[in-house]
């Protein structure tokens, strides 16, 4: 009788009968006499596959190695060698392969966890699911979370700058980083791959204010466009220096007026994630009281679309009508309502940066300093009264 412990060769193995279909098992089991707790099982059809046999903590236990031939005898003894390693150093090899097979890939995650969290977190979801699709699926779909270093994505980002500005690596880079940190707050990985990553400095910010003149003639373009809902979107943006996201987004029953007769509109989500209430002037509440023409039954937008209880899309056709209307043909930009806003704030003369940052929501007073030369006219007045006072010392 042919034992069934040998040194395994492929001609041995490739002799090997099927099992019989006399037999009590529907396999036969062959042991290698070079490497202990391998084996090579044989079904009654002919096929081979190695075997991975071992005891872990008193317990009795297997792990498939793969198919003869596809994998040979070098590979299945280097597998079954490897596996005994971790078990010296008290690991379970199939629990090892486990857990490996359960990590998600950058994808899974994506779809599975960070979009669907965003979605109900964030205003920008629909940019981050725009920007995951277009600049890091293509590189990282099908890669293991835990297998993206801090190289991985240094890598990317570098590649990204060729074609594109800071200002919109930064925005990729603050994505990628938010969502390895809820990754390893919710468990999925050990560590965090970017925390050293440094932010790039931004040469691109600009600046564009509407002065007094065009300011006029953007209102009255405004007021000749012919999709009135998103023109009155447009001047909102401009009298309150909200965000247009903010603007679109805004219900009727956010609106709230005080014991004096004031208004304000609450905005339960802002872009910080934070919510926020935004004070109407005059001229900001006739632009709402004018929209309540185009309220929608049982739409609860203020500034409410052809969609079924959905506010407006971006209103980038009416208001590139409205800048042609104005004779405004520069790069002036949507976002640049709201800088044009605090320009007039600071040049007032009765506003401080204090004020800008809170009328604009600006959660850190840094962010609100990029109009702090605005002030030149505020700043010259308290320079000639300090030269007034010193002039005066001198002649006493």
């Amino acid at each position: 009788m042919r034992s069934r412990k040998f040194k395994f060769n492929k001609r041995q193995l490739d002799s090997l009968p099927p099992t019989s279909s006399t037999s009590r098992s529907r396999e036969t089991e062959w042991s290698d006499e070079i490497c202990s707790g391998l084996k090579l099982i044989v079904n009654r059809q002919g096929r081979r596959r190695f075997l991975f046999r071992y005891t872990y903590q008193g317990g009795k236990k297997s792990l498939q190695l793969g198919e003869y031939p596809g994998l040979d005898i070098p590979t299945a003894r280097q597998l079954a060698n490897d596996h005994k390693r971790e078990i010296a150093l008290g690991n379970d090899p199939k629990q090892l392969r486990d857990e490996k097979r359960n990590v998600l890939t950058f994808y899974e995650f994506a779809e599975l966890h960070y979009l669907p969290y965003a979605k109900v977190n964030k205003l920008t979801a629909q940019s981050d699911e725009g920007n995951l699709k277009l600049h890091f699926y293509p590189h990282w779909e099908n890669k293991a979370l835990n297998q993206i270093g801090q190289h991985d994505i240094q890598k990317l980002l570098d590649e990204l700058l060729a074609n594109r500005k800071p200002a919109t690596v930064n925005r990729l880079r603050s994505l990628i980083l938010r969502m390895f940190r809820l990754a390893m707050e919710w468990g999925f990985v050990d560590k965090h791959p970017g925390q050293y990553i440094k932010k790039l400095k931004e040469n691109n910010v600009r600046q564009r204010f509407l002065s007094r003149q065009e300011i006029s003639v953007f209102i009255a373009a405004c007021d000749t466009e012919p999709n009135r809902t998103q023109a009155n979107a447009l001047k909102l943006a401009l009298l309150t220096g909200m965000r247009i996201g903010e603007i679109t987004n805004s219900k009727w029953d956010c609106l709230t007026v005080d014991d004096v007769g004031e208004w304000s509109l609450f905005l339960p989500h802002t872009k910080s994630g934070l919510s926020r209430t935004v004070l109407l002037n005059r001229l900001a509440m006739e632009v709402i009281n004018d929209q309540r023409r185009y309220q929608i039954l049982c739409n609860p937008y203020i500034f409410a679309g052809d969609a079924p209880r959905r506010p407006i899309a971006h209103p980038k056709k009416a208001f590139a009508r409205i800048k042609m209307a104005a004779g405004i043909l520069d790069n002036f930009r949507i976002h640049d309502l709201r800088h044009t806003f605090a320009s007039v704030l600071v040049n007032s003369g009765n506003a401080t940066l204090y004020d800008v940052q809170h009328l604009l929501g600006h959660q850190s007073p840094q962010t609100s300093t990029r109009y702090a030369h605005l002030a030149s006219s505020r700043l010259r007045e308290v320079s000639a009264n300090v030269s007034e006072l010193v002039q005066q010392a001198t002649q006493s």
